[in-house]
């Protein structure tokens, strides 16, 4: 598998637990593999996977905070869409 394919399937699977509460600690494990794996492929999509865990820590923090889950989403689109189009 390709690393962009890998992106996107570690980015769905990341929002399978992302908002249950009780999935904190498989959250964080996620993210780190998507870090790895942003890291791997560089450039724009390591960018976007760094703002999406500055994202996923800030909600993880504030949860019940919409402006916060609304700018992880957002990030977490831009991220994946970038994945598929590559």
């Amino acid at each position: 598998m390709d690393l962009y394919g890998k992106m996107g399937e570690e980015l769905r699977d990341l929002f399978k637990d992302l908002f249950r509460p009780d999935a904190r600690n498989a959250v964080e494990i996620k993210m780190r593999d998507i870090l790895k794996t942003a890291a791997l492929i560089g450039g724009k999509v390591a960018e976007e996977a760094e703002m999406l865990h500055n994202d996923v820590v800030r909600y993880l923090k504030h949860p019940k905070d919409p402006k916060a889950a609304s700018i992880l989403k957002e990030h977490a689109i831009r991220l994946e869409q970038e994945t598929r189009e590559i």
